[in-house]
């Protein structure tokens, strides 16, 4: 009998489906979310304990912060996916993209969204 070989080729690279991204980028979201909001909350517990904020208005600023966050992460994940599949180039675009996220809405927050 004869001996038959089997030959193995490295495998073609596979790319992410879309759903696979979108549930990526909702993962990613709701991270930062709250990553964001625990910060926001602890600095508005700090200052609400100092009496520099009322209740109210500790819980609303940490509910913005904690959904300004996770747009920007989503936003970031977005952008970084574009340029690179890993490494330091794709955090560098991460922290780009979400650092002017959270740029423009934190300036339109605070109404200077107008002005150029």
């Amino acid at each position: 009998m004869s001996e038959i070989a089997f030959y193995t080729y490295p495998a073609a690279p596979t790319y992410p489906s879309e759903e696979n991204q979108c549930s990526t980028l909702v993962r990613l979201a709701t991270l930062g979310a709250v990553v964001g909001g625990a910060a926001a909350a602890a600095s508005n517990l700090r200052a609400l304990r100092a009496e520099r904020v009322e209740a109210g208005q500790a819980v609303i600023d940490t509910a913005r912060t904690a959904l300004a966050t996770a747009v920007a992460s989503a936003v970031g994940g977005a952008a970084a996916g574009v340029v690179a599949e890993q490494g330091v180039v794709r955090l560098g675009m991460m922290f780009a993209a979400g650092t002017a996220v959270m740029y423009g809405l934190g300036r339109r927050m605070e109404g200077g969204g107008d002005e150029s």
